[in-house]
Formats: C-alpha cells, structure tokens, sequence
C-alpha cells in the first residue's frame, strides 16, 4: 500500500489501525491474521465469539466506493451476505464462508463451467441503483493510456495486438444492446464454496457492460493446464453460450479486446502479468479467425 500510494498510503494504514481498535470494542470482534492482499486491508474476525465473519477495510478510492455499492445490490443473488457496513468510516463486514475453498481446487472442468454459469446467471440483473458504476466503455480506455504512456507506441505489447484491439471494442460497444450490472472480476479465485450457501461470489468490482463481457476475466485463469490451450478456449467459449444463451461470436471478440486491456493494465501497474494476457489474446485471435 505504501509503495502504490506513498505518503497517502502510509496515513491510511494508521487510520486502519486506529479504526480496528475502534471496532474490536464497537462490535465486540476478535481478530485473526491478516489476510495477504494488496489493494484493501482484509482480516478474519469472530463476533460475540459466535460468528465468524471477515472485515474488509477498504482503500478511500473510486474501486473501493463500487465494490461497496456492488455487494449491496447484489445482495441475495449469489454474492456473500454484507452483516453491517458503514461507507463513511470505508469498512464492511461480511459473512465468512466455509471452507471457503475456491473453484480453482474443482479440476473437472465441464463442473467448473457449470458452477461459473450458476453463479454468473444468479448475479446478473439489470442495474437498479443510481451508483455510478465503472462501464465496458470507461475500461476501454485503458489501451488509450497504454498509447499515451509510450509516445503512440505499445511498449512490450505487440502493435499489432493493441490496433486490433482498438478498432474492435468501438465496433462492439457501438452495437451493445443489453446492459447489466457486471461482477468486473468473476474468475476462479472469486468463486467459494460454503456449506450453508453452496458456491458463492466475492470480492466484485461493479461494472456496467454485456453479460459475454463477465466471462472473459474467467478465461485468463488456468487456461494453460491443458496440452493444447486453444481447445481449452474454444470448449470455454462454447460452453458458456450454450449455458448461459450469450454470442459466441460477441464473447471471442470481448475476448480477445479484453486480454489486450488486461495486458495494458498489467504494464499500467508495472506488473509482469502482461505476457498472460498477450498469450490468451493470441488464442483469441485464433478463435477469431475461425468466423470468418
């Protein structure tokens, strides 16, 4: 958090130390270790020494304000269950699922799939709130930034990748007709299994956007445990339009813009996650060129 921050980062961490102190007695909590995370401080709690829960004490910025108006209003709809909250003081409690095992530890795919499609159908509903959520369209702009941070170049991604890119998410945005409210990140690692709720989702960012463009973030993850990574896609993609009634053609160009972004923002970051997204865009393009 200080090095993303700085001196902004390092006051916010004594505020959370502050706030902690205030809550252990407020809502009577006992607190566990830390979880390891980058972007928000995240602990296990037990309340009353009855409940077991988890206090997320968020970052005062735009992607904690729409993570925190997204677990409310998908509420009851497959995402963990929000136990008290206060968005002035930036923290939320939540209930803490058990085992809290992630889809990552399901190895059948055809299973895997099916839980994404359950918990992906259950949380899409037509925006209700007047948050003003991040949309497909505002993200694009990433590639932009990508451009302007290199002169007009690409930096370590490969031109041709960012053009393309560029001349197909205005083509898809312009021809966009349903729009949803969005998980942002609903790939393995945000998908646990509880006892009492069956397979759950966490940790969204809140986005406005097409439905095929939720299932992208998923295909990013574990997508190199098969011999031959492109028959893994192409089985993702045609699974989840058979599944969930999307585009298959609409989810292989989200696809392939999405992975060019994800690698933008890699580099944005300064991160080394953008030969990832550079290597699934490729599998894209492959898709891609199978329309035609």
């Amino acid at each position: 958090m200080q090095t993303m921050y700085g001196k902004s980062g390092e006051e916010w961490i004594s505020t959370v130390e502050e706030l902690m102190v205030i809550l252990e007695e407020r809502l009577c909590l006992t607190y566990g270790e830390p979880f390891s995370l980058s972007y928000n401080f995240v602990i296990p709690v037990r309340m009353d020494h009855e409940r077991d829960a988890v206090l997320k004490i968020g970052y005062p910025n735009n992607d904690f304000s729409n993570e925190f108006h997204a677990l409310q209003d998908f509420q009851g709809r497959g995402m963990v269950e929000v136990l008290d909250f206060n968005k002035e003081e930036g923290w939320i409690l939540l209930d803490r699922l058990s085992p809290g095992i992630s889809l990552h530890s399901v190895e059948d795919e055809e299973e895997v799939l099916q839980v994404f499609a359950h918990v992906a159908h259950r949380l899409w509903h037509k925006p209700v709130s007047h948050h003003p959520y991040p949309t497909v369209h505002s993200w694009s702009k990433g590639i932009g930034r990508l451009r302007e941070r290199f002169n007009g170049g690409s930096g370590p991604i490969p031109a041709d990748l960012v053009l393309q890119a560029e001349n197909l998410f205005p083509e898809l945005l312009s021809t966009s007709t349903d729009f949803f409210l969005l998980h942002g990140d609903l790939h393995h690692g945000n998908i646990l299994f509880s006892k009492s709720s069956g397979w759950t989702a966490i940790d969204p960012k809140g986005l406005i956007g097409e439905r095929e463009y939720d299932c992208i973030q998923f295909t990013l993850n574990e997508w190199s445990k098969w011999d031959v990574p492109i028959e893994l896609l192409r089985y993702r993609i045609k699974t989840m339009a058979s599944l969930l009634s999307l585009s298959y053609e609409r989810l292989i160009r989200y696809g392939f813009c999405h992975s060019v972004l994800s690698a933008c923002w890699s580099v944005e970051d300064g991160m080394d996650g953008w030969e990832t997204g550079v290597s699934v865009a490729r599998l894209f393009e492959e898709l891609e060129n199978e329309l035609d």
